[in-house]
């Protein structure tokens, strides 16, 4: 198969058109919200927090090629692979999250490199929180040139390239993030400012604005409070195109969780995890959470096409508290010495 046609599914697999370049997604889409919700930044008061997410996406996909020299059949492998980490945490005397997420996204002959640096507000209402933020981001991408292979000699695009294609941009995102006592929703904007060049050739591949919806409810179990069940889901559009993830977790005493994930017209995912040190005495070991998902394709690109094992995802947070919890005594007026958490 020739490599030009190649790229092109790749490309819209993982969700690239030919002139935009599109956020990277994940099945364990709830430890990557302040990835793609700015407003989630720092929800957890006093709190340090690192998530590292690595996911292999349409795992064994090949590029499958005749040597124009031999033309001996060789093979590739070119399956998409994202490595995410985000560092958060909230700071009193700023009154709000600072955060910061990093991400490289390998997709074919593709390999983009990024940074955001974000800011989240923090406002305390009767119900609940509020976190309204916003962020900058920068995404180097860089595309191998060499290994493309047009159709006919004189292609108008492939013939136009170099052999090490570079470009750099900026984009800013916003986003509200609501936090109730057993349910939250979001509603994010990234990429809005889709054609800040900073260096590298303007006419490839532009950025593309993304609209994220998402939200989740947390219900015990009456029968028995040890369990609790965590619908929650994912809308993301850039307009043109739209995905939907649904994700239905099981929690037994807070520290084993598992769940099925559906993404639609993609895949179906099985997902589990633990909190082993949750009920420890030690403090710096009780915020470890692991994870690990395992996504069937249920596309043309899966299995039984021959052409792609599923996905594999693995996450690993850790949080700490880095600041001293606050303590009141003595004597005075109830609203005077109320302590918003804010």
């Amino acid at each position: 198969m020739k490599r030009s046609i190649i790229i092109f599914c790749i490309g819209i697999l993982s969700s690239l058109t030919v002139f935009a370049q599109q956020d990277a997604q994940f099945t364990l889409f709830p430890w990557a919200v302040s990835y793609y919700n700015v407003g989630a930044v720092g929800e957890q008061n006093n709190t340090l927090c690192f998530t590292g997410i690595f996911r292999q996406q349409y795992t064994g996909f090949k590029d499958v090629y005749a040597d124009p020299n031999t033309g001996k059949m060789i093979e590739e492998n070119t399956s998409p692979q994202q490595i995410l980490l985000n560092i958060e945490t909230y700071h009193k005397k700023l009154h709000g999250g600072i955060g910061v997420s990093l991400i490289k996204d390998k997709i074919g002959y593709y390999n983009n490199i990024g940074a955001k640096l974000g800011y989240s507000y923090k406002l305390r209402i009767p119900t609940g929180s509020l976190g309204i933020g916003i962020q900058v981001g920068f995404l180097n991408q860089k595309l191998d040139a060499t290994k493309l292979r047009p159709l006919q000699d004189g292609d108008a695009v492939l013939g136009g390239l170099s052999n090490d294609e570079s470009w750099l941009d900026m984009d800013v995102n916003v986003g509200f993030y609501y936090k109730g006592d057993h349910w939250y929703a979001g509603l994010s904007g990234t990429q809005l400012v889709e054609n800040i060049r900073l260096s590298g050739d303007k006419n490839i591949l532009q950025m593309t604005r993304h609209l994220y919806i998402h939200g989740g409810y947390t219900w015990t179990i009456p029968q028995d409070p040890s369990w609790e069940l965590e619908p929650q889901t994912l809308i993301k559009t850039d307009f043109s195109t739209a995905q939907w993830d649904l994700l239905l977790l099981a929690r037994y005493n807070k520290i084993l969780w598992f769940g099925l994930d559906y993404r639609i017209q993609d895949a179906v995912s099985v997902v589990f995890g633990a909190r082993p040190f949750y009920n420890h005495s030690n403090i710096y070991l009780k915020g470890i959470d692991l994870g690990l998902g395992y996504s069937f394709t249920t596309s043309k690109l899966g299995y039984s096409q021959d052409r792609s094992y599923g996905d594999i995802e693995v996450m690993l947070r850790y949080c700490f508290d880095i600041f001293k919890t606050e303590s009141f005594e003595g004597y005075g007026n109830s609203r005077t010495i109320y302590k918003n958490r804010y």
